[in-house]
């Protein structure tokens, strides 16, 4: 199945904006994700310290939300 997915990702450090990224032949919307998205663990993580342990990003841009839709619009799982 040929889809869209939309990633909406960091484009400077004050601005967010949505990347298509055009996706074949996948089972779900999340196996697509993770074939474009790479997990990043926090270095400066530490219990307590109100930071994420860890974030996806696109291209060296973190990654805020994503979501898919089949080419005639309709979203996808």
């Amino acid at each position: 199945m040929k889809a869209i997915l939309f990633l909406f990702v960091a484009v400077t450090t004050a601005d967010y904006g949505w990347v298509k990224v055009p996706i074949n032949n996948f089972t779900n919307c999340d196996e697509a994700f993770e074939s474009v998205a790479t997990w990043i663990e926090n270095p400066k993580y530490k219990p307590g310290n109100d930071q994420v342990w860890g974030f996806y990003v696109f291209n060296n841009r973190p990654i805020s939300a994503h979501y898919c839709q089949d080419l005639k619009g309709n979203y996808l799982l």
